[in-house]
Parts: C-alpha cells; structure tokens; sequence
C-alpha cells in the first residue's frame, strides 16, 4: 500500500529499505550488531497499534458468496479510514477485511474505535441484514518496527491476537502497555486473563 507524499506515514522508509538491510544482515552475519542499529535508528517508533477484523467471514461468504464480502469489505474501509484520520491516526494498511493502523496514544485508538463502532451501527440501518458489518478491535502499545507500508513488533503480535482472535463482534480490547498509558479517561475497562503460549497476561476490555 503506497502513501501519498501527503500522508502521516509518506516520510518513513519504505519496507524494501527494511527488506535491503536484512538481505544485507543475512549476507554479513560479522556485520550484524552494525546492520541492527541502523535499522533500529531508521524504523524504530514508539506508537499505539490499532488492528481492527471484520466478524463473520466464514458465515457470511458461504451464504451470500465472495462479491457480497468483497463489496462489505469496500464499505468498511470508507468507514473506517475517515474516523481514524479524526483522532490523529494514520493508517499503515488494509489487507483483506483487515485494518492496521497507528495512532499516537492509546486515548486516540480508543475513540477512534469507539466512532467507528458508532458509525457502522449507523450504517447498518440503511442496510439488509446480511450486509450489516461488524467489527472487532485490538490494540496496543510499544515499541515496533515501523515502515510507511507494513509494520513489526510484540505489541502489534498481541494487537492482532485481540483484534482477530479473541475480540468479539463490537468488542474493543486493549493490551496492558495500551491500557497502562491511558492515565485519565472517562472510558472505563475490565481486566481480563490471556494465556498465549503458554503464558498468561492480563488484559482489558473497554466496557460499553
């Protein structure tokens, strides 16, 4: 997904810069601690991460075929890239009935998906029911590798976990670096435990 120069995004390197230096790296192993700093220093970039998933796939491509999804999915995006530039957001890209996004703050995620909930609930009243969308959101907070096309990092594997496997359908769900940064919000939260691995961490739910 190219940006235009206008774009949040338009002045960071692009992912074949990322991809170059670690060609490079596998090719110089001697080179590596060397090869690591540069791209720490050029992709580097502490930020929110905002993964959003369409409900329902499955359901509805067997029912109403894959044009039905596809045409959901153009609608979606109209939705949802408009709220997320709103609250100061940028998005990294759509892939599939995907969105990844990043915002500055936690503070912005949270509205952002909570507007857009609101807005597609919107939407779905101007529609039949086997078009309305629903949507599930998971975000996070940290450090992430981050290009203008494509992004990498912990928070946005846990992100992505919430928003695509463990949110429900209208759910926001937040990881514990995302909720730990939000210090004042009218907005409140459950904590939920998620074991991944192996491993299990505490994260929250925004509470409707």
């Amino acid at each position: 997904m190219k940006h235009p120069k206008s774009h949040p995004l338009s002045h960071l390197p692009s992912c074949l810069d990322l991809e170059k230096l670690l060609m490079e790296r596998i090719e110089h192993p001697e080179r590596a601690k060397k090869i690591d700093a540069t791209i720490h220093k050029l992709f580097e970039q502490e930020r929110t991460i905002f993964v959003l998933d369409m409900s329902g796939f499955s359901r509805i491509v067997q029912r109403h075929g894959i044009l039905h999804y596809l045409a959901m999915i153009h609608r979606m995006r109209r939705v949802v890239a408009p709220v997320i530039e709103r609250y100061k957001g940028a998005v990294v890209k759509f892939e599939a009935d995907n969105c990844f996004a990043v915002f500055p703050h936690p503070e912005g995620a949270v509205a952002a998906a909570l507007d857009i909930h609101h807005d597609l609930e919107i939407a779905n009243l101007m529609t039949p029911d086997e078009s309305d969308i629903h949507v599930s959101i998971g975000i996070g907070h940290g450090k992430i590798l981050l290009a203008c096309d494509d992004l990498y990092g912990d928070e946005l594997n846990l992100a992505s976990k919430l928003g695509e496997d463990v949110a429900e359908k209208n759910e926001i769900l937040l990881t514990a670096s995302a909720r730990k940064k939000i210090k004042k919000s009218s907005q409140s939260f459950s904590e939920f435990p998620l074991t991944i691995s192996g491993v299990t961490m505490k994260m929250y739910k925004v509470r409707a």
